[in-house]
């Protein structure tokens, strides 16, 4: 029985500890599911606080580099702006 309660609270704690993603701002713009469409087809999509404007453009011109090297459709310039806008908007 004493097993049993230290298990569950073991489990309680853990339970505590796990985290959920924090939620994309403004998730139903078309621009927030642009981002999540075309980022998340390879990758999960981080957050865009996670980075600041001038990252996310640094980023965004690696991914543009990948993407050519694994011989995928580059983005086009209205998908890449208006990913980029919603990354600028956000950005921390």
């Amino acid at each position: 029985m004493k097993n049993a309660a230290v298990l569950s609270l073991i489990a309680l704690v853990l339970g505590a500890c796990a985290s959920t993603p924090t939620p994309l701002p403004d998730p139903l713009s078309a621009s927030a599911q642009l981002y999540v469409e075309k980022c998340g087809a390879c990758h999960s999509v981080p957050h865009p606080q996670r980075n600041t404007v001038d990252e996310w453009r640094h980023l965004l011109s690696v991914m543009d580099q990948r993407i050519e090297e694994k011989g995928m459709s580059p983005l086009s310039a209205q998908h890449r702006k208006g990913i980029q806008d919603y990354l600028d908007r956000y950005a921390r």
